[in-house]
């Protein structure tokens, strides 16, 4: 890493530590394609100030977003603080408004650190700068923050050295909470978390259209699409999910602001071109099929996913996307099953050793471009595929 990365990017976006693997693919997605980003840990993207507002105001995986902003390689209290300090200098307008610094870490302390004396010494610069203090109700919050791997025994997480990240701090978090089961009219102990079904929701379907659930059960998923703007469509062939996510729908148009088209029908998910004639094309597709505990076990779901990935197909832009959530034994977590762990022979889903699903999967229409695993208990892990239409 350079000293300072200047301006080809100008934000930094922070995940939460809730699936922060899934929140770095969340977060390239939502990146606008013509703009440069950078991952320099699991958590922190670096990308422009449009791409950031964008990710901001979709993702209910945002810790926090800093803007202006800049980062530099980690090296030495002495030395950091110059470097903020100086960036202040440069990048701040001390107009009267008040400021407060706020130092922090992401990962294995860093040998040297210590956010509060680099709080106080910032801040003391500052003040003697004529600058206005406040560590109540400050109008800026200038954070700071040193960013390291998460496990000192293991060095993955990070793609460079330790490294320290700065900039000014938006407010304004998702409201993933007030979408939880247990608030909806209608829910099932088994309903999908928001902040999960937001996330599969974003990677699917990036850029706005039509958006389809062909397994929208309470129709968790279907809200959180509404809530980006989505026109959204669902189908499910237990008529009482239908029912629910109509009524959740109901509830959340009035309640949540909801926008844009919502619709749910009661048909199968493996007909969908019959059933949504009138509808397609779709631009993404979401869904979490039904599995029981020990599904990775068993091949019992196998062809109703492999139908319902070709139905999909059928119904598909050319540039469609797709996300869905399998079970996974917990063994195989850890693993690379898009590189040299694909051939594993503990890695399996619904029956099926993992490289044969990979091959059925392109055999209907999709191709797999990336995955996130997601630890659940010691019976069940979960596996998220985000796949792109194959039209080979």
């Amino acid at each position: 890493m350079s000293e300072i990365l200047a301006k080809i990017e100008d934000a930094i976006v922070i995940a939460s530590g809730w699936q922060p693997n899934i929140a770095k693919i969340e977060n390239a997605t939502l990146v606008a394609q013509e703009n440069k980003h950078q991952t320099i840990h699991e958590r922190v993207t670096i990308c422009d100030n449009d791409s950031a507002e964008k990710i901001g105001n979709k993702s209910s995986l945002v810790s926090e977003i800093l803007f202006p902003a800049a980062h530099c390689k980690f090296t030495n209290q002495k030395t950091n603080f110059e470097r903020v300090l100086n960036w202040c200098n440069n990048n701040l307008s001390n107009d009267g408004r008040t400021i407060a610094v706020r130092c922090g870490k992401i990962g294995v302390k860093i040998d040297g650190w210590s956010g509060r004396t680099l709080e106080q010494e910032i801040g003391g610069a500052l003040f003697e700068l004529g600058w206005k203090i406040d560590l109540t109700k400050p109008d800026i919050t200038l954070r700071v923050i040193a960013v390291n791997h998460e496990d000192v025994n293991l060095n993955k997480t990070c793609t460079d050295d330790p490294a320290l990240i700065w900039g000014v701090k938006r407010n304004g978090q998702s409201t993933w909470d007030d979408r939880t089961a247990p608030k909806r009219p209608f829910f099932k102990p088994i309903s999908l978390d928001p902040r999960l079904a937001r996330s599969m929701v974003n990677i699917s379907c990036p850029n706005g259209g039509k958006f389809l659930d062909p397994f929208c059960g309470t129709g968790g998923i279907l809200l959180e699409a509404s809530q980006v703007g989505l026109d959204v469509y669902g189908s499910d062939a237990d008529s009482r999910m239908v029912e629910g996510s109509v009524e959740n729908l109901k509830w959340s148009l009035e309640n949540q602001n909801m926008s844009g088209i919502a619709e749910v029908r009661h048909c199968s998910a493996t007909n969908l071109s019959e059933s949504w004639s009138d509808i397609t094309p779709f631009d993404g597709f979401a869904f979490d099929p039904p599995y029981g505990l020990n599904s990775w076990k068993s091949d019992d779901g196998f062809q109703l996913l492999q139908d319902t990935l070709s139905s999909c197909a059928e119904v598909a832009t050319e540039n469609a996307k797709l996300t869905a959530l399998l079970p996974l034994p917990p063994a195989a977590i850890s693993l690379n099953l898009l590189g040299e762990d694909i051939n594993n022979p503990i890695s399996f889903t619904f029956g099926k050793q993992w490289n044969e699903v990979v091959r059925k999967i392109n055999d209907s229409g999709w191709e797999i471009k990336n995955f996130a695993t997601i630890p659940v208990h010691r019976s069940l892990a979960r596996l998220l595929i985000v796949c792109q239409r194959n039209l080979e």
